[in-house]
């Protein structure tokens, strides 16, 4: 079975892991380093923020492990499935880093309410109906979370809202091409008659005529039915940690600390997302060969 990855392709999925690796060790130490001037804040950024984004780090290595891009042949079901629950904890913690942030921003500056109170919970964000919150930020940040805000919309909300509450996250096991599809089916309905009829030898005989016509496939989706986007994991995982890097990087500006997405790597990406150094991630981030 070929692999699904150009050879020089893989080669740049796993400089892309190396900057991660760099860009966390660096973000981390300037959370951790920092004073602040509320317990909630150093909470927050402390056990809330790094210990996500830490979270975020080892899930990626655990899928390149698992999966890794030069895989070119059918795992077995349990790895897909560990892959899967990594995948699955990556994107909560990619969401909730946005919310730690939000956290540690209203907790330093004192953002309250327009009674003087503090905000409830559901008040604090980064997004539109934060609006205290965003009340109290720079245009140019606003103009930044705006440029972003399609990404969290059209992306992290919508697989973290479907693994929450819908359908969740799910790498298939195998595709079937055209030309072997009829057969697949035929013997999809063959299993099917053996099961009813208790006949699980041939039933396990069938499924494995079946993982023949098959061809391993390093995509991620939710649902079917609502016609969820298809995504390579390898570059959409680092994609995703990149931008909440860059997101990071952007509320440190925002506090005075630093340069704006200092230590991003360079070029690639979709739209609404942080560049990553990569291989035509526009391309390759939703399904085509690369």
């Amino acid at each position: 079975m070929v692999c699904y990855f150009k050879p020089e392709n893989i080669e740049k999925l796993h400089a892309g892991r190396e900057d991660m690796h760099r860009q966390f060790a660096e973000l981390r130490d300037r959370f951790l380093g920092r004073k602040y001037q509320t317990e909630r804040g150093h909470e927050f950024a402390y056990h809330g923020f790094s210990r996500r984004l830490g979270t975020m780090v080892r899930a990626v290595d655990v899928v390149f492990e698992k999966l890794p891009p030069e895989l070119d042949e059918i795992p077995e079901r349990d790895t897909v499935v560990d892959a899967t629950l990594t995948i699955q904890a990556f994107v909560m913690n990619a969401f909730g880093c946005l919310d730690n942030l939000a956290w540690i921003w209203v907790c330093e500056k004192a953002v309250l309410n327009a009674a003087g109170r503090e905000l409830e919970s559901l008040r604090v964000g980064l997004g539109p109906k934060s609006k205290e919150v965003r009340a109290s930020f720079s245009k140019e940040f606003l103009a930044y979370l705006d440029k972003r805000q399609g990404w969290i919309d059209k992306h992290l909300k919508g697989f973290r809202d479907s693994l929450a509450h819908r359908i969740p996250l799910y790498i298939p096991p195998f595709i079937v091409t055209p030309e072997t599809v009829d057969k697949y089916n035929e013997l999809e309905k063959a299993s099917g008659d053996a099961i009813q009829k208790g006949d699980f030898e041939l039933y396990d005989k069938l499924q494995a005529e079946q993982r023949v016509l098959g061809i391993w496939r390093p995509w991620m989706t939710h649902s079917v039915t609502e016609k969820s986007p298809r995504a390579v994991f390898h570059a959409q995982l680092l994609q995703d940690y990149v931008t909440i890097d860059e997101f990071a990087r952007e509320m440190l500006a925002e506090r005075g600390q630093g340069n704006k997405s200092e230590g991003s790597p360079a070029r690639g990406g979709p739209e609404g997302a942080a560049p990553i150094r990569g291989c035509g991630f526009a391309s390759i981030l939703h399904g085509a060969q690369c």
